[in-house]
């Protein structure tokens, strides 16, 4: 009998383990079937290759827009969903109560209602395309209803609309404006330590690159509530960012053509990434690349004349203002006089529980964001260029050009966050050029929250188009951008901030004097993961780290290991376990005693603001090589030293061992792939991906920078599309994306270009076979 019971429970355990598979595999994409979409003026052809990247080829430009928003939600319906509904503040609707600051944030900002606004404004021909592209995804809702995961989330079907779209492109967007948090991180670091000793600290870049500090002063903000405020929004209130582009001319290359290489470094260890691949024809329309997914249009990609790539431009495009305000009256002060605050009101849907309505204030255009900013005591309000303008028919125009002239015209017409653009094209023409909006911003101002009292805002417009930093065809033969400073001698403020020049250096070491660059190259160059920092960190260390025959012979041999690296930071590498650890420590322990430990360390992972000052400081021997919490008085090389002997016993303890020859970089460096679901224990197996040993750094080409300041150490920013396009004279094009095109866990799909990604391989675009074929029937 007890034999029957077990037979029979161990039936019942196979049948619904097959009937939960069985239901699984339903929300796997359907690459074959022919589909019925009435709307369709003709047949539309949809080829995938073998990592179902889609080649769409339509009879005319409506029908391809069309097919193009079907196959998007085809791969990522659940991503756009969830963009689109965090873009219109809607985040407690399916994440609950906890998340109704950041409702309010975002609605305050406004992206759903400028989205709006633009969509009034577009130009029809856009217009009409656009409406083309969200009629393919909703016809893909009206076959196919909510996915998995979005009746995971509670999210119910909705119609999608014009605005929708651009509320994804909006938040990207917004996601590259970085300066805020950087305001936020001054004002904590001069509270601290006081102004003289903060401007230290404040986005330095080395000789040569103009820089202002700014001068507001006002009461002094609490520290635990400004990174309590960090920590909630978190990248609501922009995130790092980088990338790398670089074209080489003809007089350089084996073939006599221009080549362009472009790698968007998004990946801030999400599953899916923001990019998708794509193929588009139709008629003269023929456009390859990355977009991102819920926009129609390539960011970085090619056509049959013209190759380009972006890259963040850093330049300063939001500031908070510290604004004087009487909530009984409901007015601001301004220049001695009261004004009436503006208001708008809002209802918010809050995921099991019932709606909750707030208003939201404004000085003139700017949101004041006391819900945000709640603890602070003061009120605090918000600039963006945004509010001034959003274009983004520069991206179509760039898409659809035929040579450089149509697509520089092309560009102009952008009003996005600024980025840096390179060029290449099958005449052989390269070129660089800052594209989006570049705002006439007033000298000094940007790097400290302002005083509203005075100030209503900092810059006036945008500068002309003509005057944006560029230069076409070089004597030098390439050109290269690497989220560095545009230009020497700009004559407009930017407050930008820039990367260290050092990945700009490991690419035009690759570059100059060779005559003989090819695509193979390029591969090698994207994925090369030389530092030219390691000999600047190797002569710090030669100079300020004091070991004697007292140390322990383990300390002297990572000494030794160090001192020979040769630079690679490869995954096996031990030196680069060294390297890395001993710069972290070193600022960490330069810092943190006056800045507290928390503080420091978040200063220290902004590189771009941080890495500089510091080798700065090292230069000058600056006092904050002395610890103010010892009666000693310590020199850069008791702090170096200090860090170095620290260093190794971090990694002794992380490794487990006391021998430097097995403290392997990927053994502590490593890379992960987590989807928004992964947040749940129960379904953090099934989603996410990961984590993998990773090469490189936040300095070399392939790049990998972390924000810790101890082991272990997590990529969160890498190239997200690698993309090489070489001019022989037709393109020929390479490119791998971070994560697959497909999001469910179950489609083999979701991390196959993730597998080929991190073994540094590509696939051609014109070679690759096609393995899936489907059509759109009228």
């Amino acid at each position: 009998m007890l034999k029957k019971v077990l037979l029979v429970f161990l039936i019942l355990i196979i049948v619904i383990a097959v009937a939960v598979y069985v239901f699984l595999r339903t929300g796997l994409p359907d690459y074959h079937s022919d589909v019925i979409a009435p709307s369709l003026s003709a047949p539309v052809t949809v080829e995938r290759n073998s990592y179902a990247v889609p080649a769409i080829t339509a009879d005319s430009m409506e029908d391809l827009f069309f097919a193009w928003g079907y196959v998007n939600a085809q791969d990522r319906l659940f991503q756009m969903e969830f963009t689109r509904r965090v873009g219109q503040g809607r985040i407690s609707e399916f994440a609950g109560a906890e998340n109704l600051s950041r409702d309010v944030f975002l609605r305050a900002v406004g992206f759903e209602e400028r989205a709006k606004d633009y969509v009034r404004i577009m130009d029809p021909e856009l217009k009409n395309l656009y409406q083309r592209y969200v009629d393919g995804i909703n016809h893909y809702l009206d076959l196919n209803g909510p996915n998995l995961y979005m009746i995971l989330l509670g999210m119910e079907e909705e119609q999608w609309e014009i605005a929708d779209s651009i509320v994804v492109g909006m938040m990207l967007n917004w996601s590259l404006a970085y300066n805020m948090q950087h305001e936020l991180l001054y004002q904590r670091i001069i509270d601290r330590i006081g102004l003289e000793q903060g401007r230290k600290l404040i986005n330095y870049v080395p000789d040569g690159t103009p820089t202002s500090v700014s001068n507001f002063g006002f009461n002094e903000l609490d520290d635990s509530k400004l990174a309590a405020v960090k920590d909630y929004y978190g990248w609501l209130l922009g995130c790092s960012s980088a990338s790398n582009g670089w074209a080489v001319g003809p007089e350089l290359t084996v073939h006599s053509g221009a080549i362009l290489a472009s790698d968007m470094q998004v990946h801030n260890s999400k599953l899916p990434n923001d990019f998708y691949l794509i193929s588009v024809k139709a008629g003269d329309f023929e456009v390859t690349g990355a977009q991102i997914t819920g926009l129609p249009f390539v960011v970085s990609g090619y056509n049959r004349h013209c190759a380009w790539g972006v890259t963040n431009q850093g330049t300063d495009m939001v500031d908070l203002f510290k604004e004087k305000i009487d909530w009984e009256e409901k007015t601001y002060r301004f220049e001695g006089a009261d004004y009436p605050l503006a208001e708008k009101e809002f209802t918010f849907k809050v995921k099991g529980e019932e709606p909750v309505v707030k208003s939201v204030y404004y000085v003139e255009h700017k949101p004041v964001l006391s819900e945000v900013f709640a603890d602070l005591g003061i009120d605090i309000s918000l600039d963006w260029t945004g509010f001034d303008t959003i274009d983004l028919k520069g991206f179509y125009l760039m898409n659809a050009a035929n040579n450089y002239n149509e697509f520089m015209k092309g560009a102009d017409h952008l009003r996005i966050s600024p980025q840096n653009l390179v060029f290449a094209d099958d005449q052989g023409n390269i070129a660089y050029r800052v594209i989006g909006s570049l705002p006439l911003r007033i000298e000094g101002t940007g790097n400290l929250i302002a005083d509203g009292e005075i100030t209503l805002r900092n810059w006036d417009g945008n500068i002309p188009d003509d005057d944006y930093p560029g230069v076409k065809n070089p004597p030098w033969h390439y050109v290269i951008t690497a989220n560095n400073k545009p230009a020497n001698d700009y004559p407009y403020y930017l407050n930008g901030t820039y990367s260290p020049g050092y990945r700009y250096e490991n690419v035009a070491r690759l570059l100059e004097g060779n005559t003989v660059i090819d695509a193979e190259q390029m591969k090698k160059a994207q994925t090369d993961t030389f530092t030219v920092l390691a000999a600047k960190m190797q002569e710090i260390v030669k100079e300020h780290v004091r070991l004697d025959e007292n140390n322990d012979p383990n300390l002297k041999k990572a000494y030794e290991l160090l001192l020979s690296w040769d630079g690679d930071s490869t995954i096996d590498s031990a030196a680069t376990s060294i390297y890395n650890t001993f710069y972290v420590r070193f600022a960490f322990n330069t810092f943190a005693d006056e800045l507290g430990d928390d503080l420091a360390a978040e200063y220290i992972k902004e590189r771009y603001i941080s890495m500089e000052n510091f080798f700065d400081l090292v230069e000058k021997a600056d006092s904050f090589f002395n610890n103010i919490n010892t009666t000693e008085k310590e020199s850069v090389s008791d702090i170096a030293t200090l860090a170095f002997v620290e260093s190794c016993l971090l990694l002794e303890e992380t490794f487990g061992n006391p021998g430097p020859e097995s403290w392997r970089w990927g053994e502590i460096h490593k890379i992960r792939f987590d989807h928004v679901l992964g947040s749940s224990a129960m379904l953090r197996p099934l989603v996410n991906y990961g984590p993998f040993p990773f090469a490189g750094d936040g300095e070399t080409n392939k790049r990998a920078r972390f924000n810790e300041v101890a082991p272990p150490y997590i990529a969160d920013l890498a190239s997200a599309p690698r993309i090489i396009v070489s001019f022989e004279p037709q393109p020929k094009a390479y490119m791998m994306l971070i994560t697959g095109q497909n999001e469910y866990f179950m489609s083999k799909h979701n991390t196959d270009m993730t597998d080929a990604w991190l073994a540094n391989e590509y696939f051609s675009v014109d070679d690759e076979p096609i393995i899936y074929t489907m059509k759109l029937l009228p």
